[in-house]
């Protein structure tokens, strides 16, 4: 808010001879009134965005800011008509990826409650579509600010607001009420992320922890990960391909996905994104450059009917020879037996709180105490273990040892 900003400015500016640069998102609308504030306040430095793609969960308009201290002794030295000029192409640009919009067609004053960073809000929706959820995202939100209150009101940022963001969506998916989730956690199945927050993985918090809710919620969870020593393979591909390394260091979940789609499919970043996005339009011929002086040329004939599977033949050219090709439609309704779904009043069934793929951890005649890891589950970067909410006997497996399900499907029974 603006008068915060010009508190927050003057008392770095007075306290550090640094520059001090503003960053904020829109998403509630008045952030041009923030940077303004800042602006007389001293700031050196202030985001914005092209105008086409400004606003909401994006910064502030450049061409606002521009207008806004022109004539002025804050004045930027930028050419407003050389930016306006630059808005047409980031309008096409903009169409190619509506897919990704955060949802805001203008905007909200909810963030005022929820205090959803706007660099995170996108992206939450967007999980939250994948996990099942995408009609509960007001729900999401309001869960958003009590997870937050939960943890101690943290200073969301990568990677603590995707802690806070992962506990949101879990007790929605899971149906989970925060009063009792936080009177009582050790009772529940909690994020990985959390549980890695709450340990410290992340540093202290600068308000410090929230107890007694982290120690009642760490009771039972096993022991903190340790820190591994890099393997001289590690140390090896740091020198020789740092950046391949590093992805599959700190981020091995999406760096495994990643080089599966790219074993799969190839190098798929040759393509523009019109053509990755929405495909090949019949009658059309593609160039396609994979390097240098290698061009392919491609042009998609005819796509057949779905067969009982699902399948569908798409003929196409490429550099003149016909290629027939069998890809599945996901659009396309297959007859798959029903997912069994557990009765959330049987204390013997387990369910998944949402949608992702589940390894089961446990056989069938295996005996488990409560809080025993019967399975994880993996969605979005979301891990989190699902665990025995009694003790006693695995009575059956309702899915195989690795399988992708919806939220509330039957995964375990007990006996």
């Amino acid at each position: 808010r603006a008068p915060a900003a010009h508190r927050l400015v003057s008392a770095l500016r007075s306290t550090f001879d640094l520059p001090v640069h503003v960053h904020t998102h829109d998403t509630a609308g008045g952030q041009l009134a923030t940077y303004l504030a800042a602006i007389q306040a001293g700031a050196d430095a202030v985001d914005g965005a092209i105008a086409s793609m400004s606003g909401t969960t994006s910064q502030p308009s450049l061409s606002a800011i521009v207008a806004a201290t022109d004539h002025s002794e804050h004045a930027t030295g930028l050419d407003l008509q050389a930016l306006t000029d630059l808005e047409p192409y980031w309008e096409a640009v903009r169409k190619v990826y509506a897919p990704f919009e955060a949802g805001l067609a203008s905007p909200t004053g909810r963030v005022y409650h929820h205090e959803i960073p706007g660099g995170q809000l996108s992206n939450l929706r967007t999980q939250a579509i994948a996990l099942g959820l995408g009609e509960k995202f007001e729900e999401i939100e309001a869960m958003y600010a009590a997870a937050d209150r939960i943890l101690g009101r943290l200073i969301k940022v990568t990677p603590s607001s995707k802690v806070v963001g992962d506990l949101a969506l879990h007790l929605v998916g899971a149906g989970v009420d925060p009063a009792k989730f936080e009177a009582d956690p050790a009772a529940f199945d909690i994020p990985d992320s959390v549980i890695g927050f709450l340990r410290g993985e992340l540093g202290d918090p600068p308000g410090g922890w929230p107890e007694p809710f982290r120690t009642k919620a760490l009771q039972g969870r096993g022991e903190p990960r340790r820190m591994v020593e890099l393997t001289d393979e590690d140390r090896h591909g740091l020198e020789h391909d740092r950046r391949a390394t590093l992805n599959r260091l700190l981020f091995p979940g999406p760096t495994k996905e990643f080089l599966a789609h790219r074993e799969q499919f190839g190098d798929t970043s040759v393509l523009s994104s019109l053509d990755f996005f929405y495909g090949l339009r019949a009658g059309e011929e593609y160039a396609v450059d994979l390097e240098p002086g290698v061009r392919l040329l491609m042009e998609l004939e005819a796509i057949g009917e779905a067969d009982d599977r699902g399948m569908r033949s798409v003929m196409a050219t490429l550099n003149g020879q016909l290629r027939v090709i069998s890809v599945k439609d996901t659009s396309v309704a297959v007859d798959v037996p029903a997912a069994e779904k557990a009765d959330r009043n049987n204390p013997n069934h387990v369910a998944a709180p949402f949608a992702g793929v589940v390894t089961l951890a446990v056989a069938e005649g295996d005996q488990v105490e409560q809080g025993d890891t019967v399975a994880t589950i993996e969605a979005m970067k979301m891990e989190a273990a699902i665990t025995a909410p009694k003790a006693g006997t695995v009575e059956r497996l309702a899915i195989n040892a690795v399988q992708q399900v919806e939220g509330g499907d039957l995964l375990v029974v007990l006996k």
